[in-house]
């Protein structure tokens, strides 16, 4: 039997979209080892077809697992509070119906589904932006089973990653780029109130977008080619990965079977055929494919649009031409067959397995007295063995068979097709795991009739003013050189002003040195770090630095809250999503805080837009935007490089001081508020802080409230 048609069980899983009933059967029927889905509204594709109705999604699973497929459910967006019915239902539905998964990015859905349904399998989605060891050990630590890693990572950082991760992962193969970091996109959120953290991403950074000031006339600075990595399977593989997933829930059924067929190939065979290879990339893609972030060269090379010659390649000829991959159902699952029939007083019984702890055993007629030829397993598996339909094929079989006698083709027949009916409606119940009521977040503590603190944050230590009263914290970034870190810090407490460093929001392969530089600013008495990413909990826990959420955890719910401090850490910044009634209402004991002014960051990206310039990213973008980009509408929007990755920020400035100002801790449910700075001057820096603490404030001219009086959807 070949590797291809038992399905490549035992190697690395397949795992394919299914975004519609049509692509379903289009993954299991080319070969699919698992599939992805959504249902309902908590899913990361909300305007795809998905499978909102439970009846339909348990059509769904039903037809999978009879064909030896995997179903993984997502639930990978943010969860408000108000929502969490639905969260419970869809839960409950999920161990019901017994999906082999569940895709989460919410800290506090993690956190409900754990006590909820401590059986049902969690799979930790790549919008948690885990690309580092230490997210995965984090990841682990949260109880989920795999770890979905972010797109950015190259083959020798997935290896990294994989060599010591307690739980599996998986990375994508092949699809859409976003040019952001996974989980960190705010631009659609912005721009339009369609948050991509809620499913519903209008991916605005498609449009015409160029480096401020180049000549080259490229409109396409915010938008990469379409990955495809699938020719590294074998690599990947052999580092220990678990999964390779295509990306695509919003395509057609026929770029899912061209994908799924060309990494089966692959997997299974080493090599794709010439002629599927470029149907593939006629079907879908934006100039052709990239494998830019795997091989590690960024840059140019990675960046592309849907041009209008890739919208014609798709011609129904061709589409058409890819029907035959899954025309007929895939054989996946091996049968293990029994047949006895030992004399004439006793009717034949046929037992058969699937291997996978489902039996059936029918009764057939009595056996006959051999008039011609004798009774032979070849005989029997030529009839047993035709499966033609189904997703089965015949692995072994053992047949004893009375001394002189047979039973007729037609009764074989009819045994095999009882018995297969039999195994299909076995295969096809539900395999459910217990749900029980769910653990409720705790409960609102008061916060008093003080004011919140005022914490500022600085991109460089040349923004501190010299005097800057009315601050209890202030942030300087974690790379800042130590002895500047140091004479800043000193100056701090002269303040009486607690001295703390901000971690970058993008650590791949930077966990070493960002662990150096805690110790180094531990050294200089600084216990205080900001963390945007889970890979850095585990690192900094040992440390015994004090531990501050920020806004790139993505807190959204009282029961994120809640999971950050059973992790250790010590306060959360909210995310930038909320708005100001929603952050009034969370409950949880943990205290947290809000972005109160600031350049909203729209974007982290790990290939800058200024790489496509003719002068290339410096990696060393300077105050007004020397680095920077372009809309179609004359927008500058500013671009900093730090550590490896590229912030985008939104052209105007974010700013509810004045709708706080005044205002206690019990009020707006908050213990502190932020102050961010990125592009102003010490000067300017002093003038904003000045003006909030000191009663002068002023409303300032051109700002925009973000998302805290609109929210998203």
């Amino acid at each position: 039997m070949s590797a291809a048609m038992a399905g490549g069980k035992g190697r690395i899983e397949i795992l394919a979209p299914a975004g519609s009933h049509e692509q379903l059967v289009a993954a299991v029927r080319s070969g699919a080892d698992a599939v992805y889905l959504g249902a309902g509204g908590l899913n990361a594709r909300r305007n795809a077809e998905n499978f909102s109705d439970y009846g339909r999604l348990r059509e769904a699973v039903e037809y999978s697992h009879a064909s030896g497929v995997d179903v993984h459910l997502t639930a990978n967006i943010l969860v408000r509070d108000d929502e969490w019915s639905q969260a419970e239902e869809l839960t409950e539905q999920a161990c019901r119906l017994g999906v082999d998964a569940v895709i989460v990015q919410d800290a506090g859905l993690a956190r409900f589904i754990r006590s909820a349904a401590p059986q049902l399998t969690m799979h930790a989605s790549t919008q948690m932006s885990l690309h580092t060891p230490g997210g995965a050990l984090a990841a682990a630590e949260m109880g989920f089973k795999r770890a979905v890693l972010s797109r950015e990572l190259s083959g020798k950082e997935i290896a990294a990653v994989t060599a010591v991760s307690p739980i599996e992962t998986e990375v994508f193969i092949h699809g859409a780029l976003c040019m952001c970091v996974s989980g960190q996109c705010l631009f659609s959120a912005v721009l339009g109130g369609r948050s991509g953290n809620r499913g519903l991403c209008a991916q605005p950074c498609r449009l015409p977008f160029r480096v401020t000031g180049d000549k080259s006339g490229f409109d396409g600075c915010m938008s990469l080619k379409d990955m495809s990595h699938i020719g590294h399977i074998p690599a990947l593989e052999a580092m220990g990965v678990h999964s390779v997933k295509i990306e695509g829930r919003m395509k057609r059924p026929e770029y899912v079977a061209a994908a799924v067929t060309a990494c089966r190939l692959m997997r299974d065979e080493g090599q794709v055929p010439a002629d599927l290879e470029q149907k593939l990339a006629a079907v879908f893609s934006r100039s052709g494919f990239t494998d830019g972030y795997f091989t590690g060269i960024r840059g140019r090379g990675m960046f592309g649009t849907r041009t209008k010659d890739d919208v014609v390649s798709a011609s129904p000829a061709l589409l058409g031409s890819l029907h035959p991959l899954y025309k007929n159902e895939f054989r996946r699952v091996g049968l293990h067959m029994r047949l006895s029939a030992p004399d004439e007083n006793s009717p034949a019984v046929l037992d058969v397995n699937d291997g996978a702890a489902h039996s059936v055993q029918v009764t057939g007629d009595t056996p006959q007295k051999a008039m011609k030829a004798p009774f032979s397993e070849k005989y029997a598996e030529r009839i047993l063995g035709k499966t033609g339909g189904t997703p089965y094929y015949l692995e072994t079989l053992s047949a004893e068979v009375g001394q002189g006698l047979t039973l007729p083709s037609s009764s074989l027949s009819s045994m095999k097709r009882e018995a297969l009916e039999a195994l299909d409606a076995l295969r096809r119940t539900p395999r459910p795991v217990e749900f029980r009521s769910g653990c409720q977040p705790s409960a609102r503590r008061r916060f008093g009739t003080g004011k919140p603190e005022l914490r500022v944050i600085f991109r460089s230590a040349q923004q501190v003013p010299q005097r800057l009263g009315g601050v209890g914290m202030a942030y300087l970034p974690l790379e800042t050189d130590p002895e500047l870190l140091s004479a800043t810090a000193a100056r701090l407490r002269q303040m009486k002003i607690i001295p703390a460093v901000e971690a970058p929001r993008g650590i791949f392969g930077r966990e070493e040195s960002i662990e150096k530089a805690a110790l180094l600013a531990k050294e200089q008495g600084i216990e205080d770090i900001m963390l945007h990413n889970l890979g850095l909990v585990p690192v900094m826990r040992p440390l015994g630095m004090k531990m501050h959420g920020g806004f790139g955890l993505n807190v959204f719910n009282s029961r994120s809250l809640d999971e950050y401090a059973g992790m250790g850490i010590a306060d959360s910044e909210l995310s930038l999503e909320l708005t100001l009634g929603q952050i009034a209402a969370l409950g949880s004991s943990q205290p947290r805080g809000m972005i109160i002014r600031g350049r909203i960051p729209m974007m982290l990206t790990r290939n800058c837009p200024a790489s496509l310039s003719l002068k290339g990213c410096s990696g060393q973008a300077k105050n007004g935007g020397e680095c920077s980009v372009t809309d179609r509408t004359g927008r500058v929007f500013p671009v900093i490089c730090r550590m490896g990755c590229s912030e985008i920020f939104n052209p105007v400035m974010m700013s509810v001081a004045e709708n706080v100002a005044g205002r206690s801790c019990d009020e707006l449910s908050l213990d502190w508020v932020t102050m961010r700075f990125t592009t102003e001057s010490a000067q300017e820096c002093a003038a904003v802080i000045g003006g909030f603490t000191g009663g002068r404030l002023s409303a300032e001219k051109g700002v925009t409230s973000g998302m805290y009086f609109k929210g998203v959807q």
